[in-house]
């Protein structure tokens, strides 16, 4: 069972906070400043698509342990956000606007090393799922989870442990099974967090004038972006770019498959 349906939709409204919570500086007999709301712990929401914003802020605050301060699609509000509400967790995607999930998460930790991250993300391949624990994450959810994994990663990370639910897991054992996590081996390791995203969106079919658009960068940006991975790789031509992201995508896809179904007929004994 998903545990959110994906939505594409970009919003450009920064809530900070739920429209059933006042704002901090509310009176005082607001839930905000009630004894139990203050017993219950500050999570900062960052992803690109409203619907899982607002899927987990609805899983989140129904909870007595947790509570949403603020919650945006923007890289750089979200910056703004940390600073000023001073979450205790921060559950974030990898993809948003004017922005990395993992040049995030390296910021938080600068910032604050006390807070405690999760990444949820769509992304399922061994490599952002360690690119994202090396930057410094604590825990790490698959779209596709169900929807009790949300709390059960937030309990265990706001309790010092580091979470992996358990198809993150599969995913990473059947990789290092296949020796294929070491990322030595990846023929995508010269590539920084940002030229990684841009090349998986490129793998995905985005052109630059649609990358642009995606990342909210300027389309010269992009083209920069394209010529430092074409030099890192070894390729000559967009098409040769555009062939290469392809088959990575592919791959990584294949291996994502091949690990489902191993999944399913594990689950049938």
């Amino acid at each position: 069972m998903q545990m959110f349906p994906l939505e594409s939709q970009r919003s450009n409204i920064v809530t900070t906070r739920q429209n059933s919570e006042p704002d901090r500086s509310s009176p005082t007999k607001s839930p905000i400043n009630s004894p139990m709301r203050a017993l219950r712990m500050d999570v900062l929401i960052i992803h690109h698509a409203p619907l899982i914003r607002s899927g987990l802020a609805a899983l989140i605050n129904a909870n007595n342990r947790f509570a949403v301060c603020a919650q945006t699609d923007d890289a750089p509000m979200a910056r703004e956000m940390f600073v000023k509400h001073q979450p205790q967790l921060v559950a974030l995607g990898l993809t948003l606007r004017r922005g990395s999930g993992i040049e995030l998460i390296k910021d938080f930790r600068r910032l604050n090393k006390a807070a405690r991250l999760l990444v949820v993300s769509a992304r399922e391949d061994p490599l952002s799922i360690q690119r994202a624990f090396r930057a410094g994450t604590h825990g790490y959810l698959a779209l596709e989870d169900d929807s009790s994994e949300v709390l059960q990663a937030l309990n265990r990370i706001s309790d010092g442990h580091r979470y992996a639910s358990p198809s993150v897991t599969r995913c990473l054992l059947e990789s290092l099974a296949c020796n294929d996590i070491e990322p030595a081996r990846s023929e995508v390791k010269a590539l920084s967090d940002r030229e990684l995203q841009v090349f998986s969106l490129i793998g995905r079919g985005f052109g630059a004038s649609r990358l642009a658009t995606e990342l909210h960068l300027s389309v010269k940006t992009i083209e920069t972006y394209q010529a430092h991975i074409k030099e890192k790789l070894g390729l000559h031509s967009a098409a040769e770019l555009s062939d290469k992201a392809a088959r990575w995508m592919l791959h990584s896809m294949g291996r994502n498959l091949h690990l489902r179904k191993l999944l399913k007929t594990a689950n049938k004994f």
